[in-house]
């Protein structure tokens, strides 16, 4: 999506395109492909090795060797200067090595393949959070425009009360108090407009910047606030075990654990000797003026078996695998500790589900009777029969009622959220 574009989103396509190009998110994706990239290397540890080398030589001068002989005729020692070496000399060399038995390397490949699942398990919560996050910032914006439209109808009440109140005013049957207090509530509701306003514009920004659009770019909602919402039926004891299963925070650490234990495994490889064939074909070049001649190249090959076997590393081994049992310990802790949160919040968002939906009937129920009061006071007052006080007060019964059920709304779906959270539906 180019900068400075206009884009429409529902709450299901703003989540698809976050998990696609929010930055944040996509080093997930990059761990999961550095884990297959470790899996590639840690297979190669039992692929064969072969490496070519070649050289070169021009002695430039060489070397003497003075060695001392006894002449056959006097008996005397003398010195004889011998020099050695070929002006040319060059070599070259294929070598192959073959891992045969080597527990370390098959220690590595169990670890990786658990890596690459643990980053897999990994992307699956980050796509969790994001969903709760981005759905969270979804109903923000979707809950200011709401009260954008609520507060809207209340400055058209707010104005019309105002025109009426001057009017009376006006023919002298109205205080100038009346007028000036009608006046003052509606450039209080203008007030709150513009903070409503506001409001949007900053969570529009904040989704936005959520699910990863570009600078400069718009974004329009498509979907709207559900204000009419349906309970789902909530078990009076929640299923803690189904939870725990489906829980990737649970599992995670379980594989964390898993891979724990694998690097004691591996560690304690570290103790039985490996096995590796070697081979190798090369030959080696003398000549003082032509190398590239058959005559003058010499050639040799062998073949063998490499058996290292460990006797004492100052005790590091024994180290590094008390360090990772400590570990396992750790891992045990948190998944208890895990357990525990897991049922805890299914306690709690069982809780706050159940009085989310009833406060918010109820409080629905209270819009309606404002609603009514509202158009009941204000028909009297036209017919004065109330005081514009009446008015001010029923029509500030309305407006806190209004905010309160938005306000309940929103709870409730978030309470929606956690509960499907707890759960492992998400």
């Amino acid at each position: 999506m180019a900068q400075g574009t206009s884009t429409s989103m529902t709450l299901d396509e703003a989540i698809n395109y976050a998990i696609k190009n929010q930055p944040a998110f996509q080093n997930y994706v990059v761990e999961q492909q550095i884990s297959a990239a470790k899996r590639l290397q840690s297979v190669s540890a039992y692929i064969p090795k072969l490496t070519g080398s070649a050289n070169l030589q021009n002695n430039l001068k060489l070397p003497i060797v003075a060695l001392k002989f006894p002449n056959p005729i006097t008996g005397a020692d003398e010195n004889l200067k011998i020099q050695q070496g070929t002006t040319y000399q060059s070599a070259a060399s294929i070598d192959l090595t073959v891992p045969l038995v080597d527990p370390t390397a098959i220690g590595d490949l169990k670890y990786t393949r658990q890596q690459r699942n643990l980053s897999a398990l990994q992307l699956q919560q980050a796509v969790i959070d994001l969903k709760v996050n981005v759905s969270k910032a979804y109903y923000l914006v979707l809950l200011n425009g709401e009260r954008v439209k609520k507060i809207q109808q209340t400055l058209e009440r707010d104005q019309k009360a105002y025109d009426d109140t001057k009017v009376k005013y006006d023919n002298q049957s109205a205080l100038k108090s009346d007028m000036n207090r009608a006046y003052l509530n509606l450039q209080n509701t203008k007030y709150q407009m513009k903070l409503s306003q506001d409001s949007v514009k900053t969570s529009t920004s904040n989704l936005a910047q959520l699910v990863g659009l570009p600078i400069g770019s718009t974004l329009t909602l498509t979907d709207v606030l559900p204000m009419q919402v349906k309970e789902e039926s909530i078990p009076e004891y929640p299923d803690f075990k189904t939870a725990e299963q489906n829980r990737i925070e649970i599992r995670t650490e379980q594989m964390q654990e898993t891979m724990n234990k694998l690097l004691v495994r591996k560690t304690n490889f570290g103790y039985i000797p490996t096995l590796s064939g070697y081979g190798s074909l090369g030959g080696l070049g003398l000549d003082n003026s032509n190398l590239f001649q058959k005559s003058s190249w010499y050639w040799n090959d062998y073949i063998g078996l490499r058996l290292s076997v460990p006797i004492f590393d100052g005790l590091q081994k024994m180290a590094i695998a008390q360090q990772q049992k400590l570990a396992i310990k750790k891992n045990e802790n948190n998944i208890n500790n895990l357990k525990e949160t897991v049922n805890y919040q299914l306690q709690t968002s069982s809780v706050n589900y159940i009085n989310g939906y009833e406060n918010l009937k109820l409080i629905q129920e209270n819009v309606k009777l404002a609603e009514d009061v509202v158009k009941e006071v204000n028909t009297r007052y036209q017919n004065s029969m109330a005081t514009y006080q009446e008015v001010l007060d029923a029509e500030n019964t309305l407006k806190d009622t209004n905010f309160n059920y938005l306000q309940a709304l929103y709870a409730f779906l978030l309470a929606d959220l956690d509960w499907k959270k707890a759960n492992g539906k998400l």
